[in-house]
């Protein structure tokens, strides 16, 4: 059972899913400015957060406190590294990206390791038409590489994760990614989300989901609330944090039917972090496992 809900006093009035949407914009000039994207991957909107979240990102250095653009470089190359590890091994050969927005992983990633794996991202529709056409204009989609209309809620007329799943073959190893999404969920919605996954991946043999997590100790200082209530801006249905520490977040996945549970920080993998111990210290990766 998903823990405790806490959610920031900056909720606004609009619920859903569809809110997500502007993270995704600043987080996918986070990749481009970073070396991690190609320009083309790049939006006005994501543009314009970026350079209004620099005051921010200036004091949040000065006081000492994690940084989010250090934050979400730590997460994303630790997920990169988890899942370069598993489809290196042998275990993985097909990879399923929840609410991927412009993230330059299943471009990357499809590119990489070619027809050893089939990469399928997903996102709202407006998102995922944005990123299918850019990449599509870049010569950049191959055979291994889709993107698909999904919202994560199951909304009216959307697919769900089961129907995705046509394009994976069973009884080959597959994982399930979510970077950036379960601190837009409430403590229900990721507790289904969680039921979904575990069940999509049962039939593939070996199953890994692999996700950020971010838990309300977090926020236990002026710079780490500040930092906290920058991104809610953001965000119309606000930003929840459903555990008190990571062991909780654990608890919840096993009792859910996954096999194994690890967490892992960014500051046990040499490589990972660019920002300061602040930032490593605010965000782990879970890796659930099914056999």
């Amino acid at each position: 059972m998903v823990g405790h809900d806490e959610t920031m006093r900056t909720r606004r009035t609009h619920h859903g899913s569809e809110s997500i949407s502007p993270t995704a914009h600043y987080t996918g000039y986070v990749w481009v400015h970073n070396g991690l994207a190609p320009g083309y991957l790049a939006t006005t909107r994501g543009k314009a957060y970026y350079h209004a979240m620099r005051p921010g990102t200036a004091l949040g250095r000065m006081l000492g406190g994690p940084v989010l653009e250090d934050v979400l470089l730590a997460r994303h190359r630790l997920i990169d590294r988890l899942l370069s590890t598993a489809i290196e091994s042998g275990r993985v050969r097909g990879v399923l990206e929840l609410a991927a927005g412009l993230s330059p992983r299943g471009l990357e990633f499809a590119h990489h390791y070619g027809t050893e794996i089939t990469y399928v991202e997903t996102d709202l529709p407006g998102m995922a038409a944005r990123k299918y056409t850019a990449l599509r204009r870049a010569g950049a989609l191959g055979p291994n590489h889709r993107v698909e209309s999904l919202d994560v809620l199951g909304g009216h007329d959307q697919e769900d994760v089961t129907t995705v799943l046509r394009h994976f073959a069973r009884g080959r190893g597959l994982a399930v990614v979510s970077e950036g999404l379960l601190n837009y969920l409430s403590a229900e919605e990721v507790g289904g989300l969680w039921s979904r996954i575990h069940a999509a991946l049962r039939p593939f043999g070996e199953g890994l989901y692999l996700s950020d997590l971010h838990v309300s100790t977090d926020r236990r200082g002026p710079a780490e609330a500040f930092g906290a209530r920058l991104l809610g801006m953001f965000v119309r249905s606000g930003v929840h944090f459903h555990f008190t520490d990571s062991a909780r977040a654990r608890a919840a996945l096993r009792a859910t039917g996954f096999d194994r549970v690890t967490v892992h920080h960014p500051s046990d993998f040499p490589g990972v972090l660019t920002g300061g111990p602040a930032s490593a210290d605010r965000v782990r990766v879970l890796a659930a496992e099914t056999r």
